[in-house]
């Protein structure tokens, strides 16, 4: 079956964009987070990064969904990917001299994380174009498996890239990953009815905005996993790249290779669990919804241990048990919402949601970075272990996303009912 879908030309240049994107992104940003952490020892200067990044999202969701559903999807790829390589060039002109000052290395982070803001609803609109519903779930799970590839290998070997090649030519491979992305992305060609509709005469951007934003409201399954998505990504904010290096160094009395090996462990076994979700689609369609019920129970499980860990090997484990059923919910969640969303409105869905979620992890990131400079770390991850407990229970209350099934060989059944 995947070699089924890497035939489809048009798929395999969007999984190939996506590849080259996602090794950009997480070059540059670890890149930036160790010099930031280096200069200033600070896990509320490193999160700043994070901060940079989300808010974007918070500021220009609804707009990018909207912008997302009336133009061409495919050259909104192209177009994001050139402006972060764009950036990553001027980022590169800065740093002639030395290391930037820390407020214009946020203003670049925050500038490519508004491009991919724009450029993830894009993508994950656009697939359900390119595939048949029978193969969606697979296509999700293969593009969610190389993006954590991606990831692991971004951290796994990022680190050591930097120490060895030195910051100017790290930050030019990193360019090089959004040209090679912009070069996939152009290849890719949209159905002929996508396009027409893409380009019909459509209602102002403030009508679409709203359209959006009260079908999400009236969408019983697409508001529940948007709620969920936004519950766990408070606890979700004690995973965040500088929280696990202050635990690494504190916790664990570790140089801060021990805290790459755990994120890349962790990245790692989200890829297993992405592949076991390829493997399994047919029988996670039957029961989606039991398997964003029962991660939620097992995340406040794994947390708990990971708060308690004595030493390196345990949280290794943890971070490799961690990622396999985390990486089947996400494909899942998606998935679910991709085949009980209008086609029409995908961009707009996807983007509130990242707007949402981006709040909440944006806000939990910035707390548990503060509780960790004043308080012993492991007391912050067992707050995560409470609260990805209360989501758990939230799910389980839900009947919509608790009993969502997915039928891909069926029209769309819309789930809209009555806030």
């Amino acid at each position: 079956m995947v070699i089924q879908l890497l035939r489809n030309r048009n798929f395999f240049f969007l999984w190939l964009a996506q590849i080259a994107a996602t090794l950009g992104n997480e070059f540059y940003n670890i890149g930036v987070i160790v010099a930031i952490y280096e200069q200033t020892g600070s896990a509320v200067q490193a999160t700043g990064v994070l901060v940079a990044r989300t808010l974007p999202p918070f500021l220009f969701s609804p707009l990018a969904g909207a912008l997302v559903d009336r133009y061409d999807r495919r050259w909104v790829l192209v177009g994001m990917n050139l402006l972060r390589a764009l950036l990553i060039a001027l980022f590169f002109a800065m740093a002639a001299g030395g290391l930037p000052n820390i407020w214009l290395i946020y203003a670049v982070v925050c500038g490519v994380a508004l491009a991919d803001l724009f450029y993830r609803p894009a993508q994950m609109a656009l697939i359900p174009s390119l595939v048949t519903r029978a193969e969606l779930l697979k296509a999700n799970s293969l593009v969610m498996s190389t993006n954590l590839a991606g990831f692991a290998l971004a951290y796994g070997a990022g680190a050591w890239l930097l120490v060895q090649l030195g910051s100017r030519p790290f930050m030019l491979l990193d360019l090089a990953c959004f040209v090679v992305g912009a070069l996939c992305a152009w290849q890719i060609g949209v159905p002929a009815a996508v396009e027409v509709a893409s380009t019909t005469a459509e209602p102002s951007l403030r009508t679409m905005i709203g359209d959006g934003v009260r079908y999400l409201r009236r969408h019983e399954l697409a508001r529940a996993l948007v709620v969920m998505e936004a519950f766990e990504h408070i606890p979700h904010g004690i995973w965040t790249a500088s929280i696990m290096l202050v635990f690494a160094e504190q916790a664990l009395q570790a140089s801060p290779e021990a805290w790459g090996y755990q994120m890349a462990v962790f990245w790692g076994s989200t890829v297993a669990g992405s592949l076991l979700a390829l493997a399994l689609a047919n029988r996670l369609g039957r029961r989606p919804g039991w398997v964003i019920v029962v991660n939620a129970f097992i995340n406040a499980g794994l947390t708990f241990v990971y708060a308690l860990s004595p030493n390196l090997w345990v949280t290794l484990l943890i971070c490799a048990l961690y990622g396999l059923p985390s990486a089947m919910r996400d494909v899942a969640q998606d998935t679910l919402l991709q085949t009980s969303v209008q086609q029409r409105l995908l961009g707009r869905v996807f983007a509130m949601r990242h707007m949402v979620v981006n709040l909440c992890f944006l806000c939990a990131s910035l707390l548990f970075a503060a509780l960790a400079d004043h308080t012993p770390i492991r007391w912050v991850d067992l707050m995560g272990s409470a609260l990805y407990l209360g989501t758990a229970f939230y799910a389980l209350a839900r009947p919509p996303l608790r009993d969502a099934r997915l039928a891909h060989l069926q029209p769309v059944v819309e789930a809209v009912g009555v806030s």
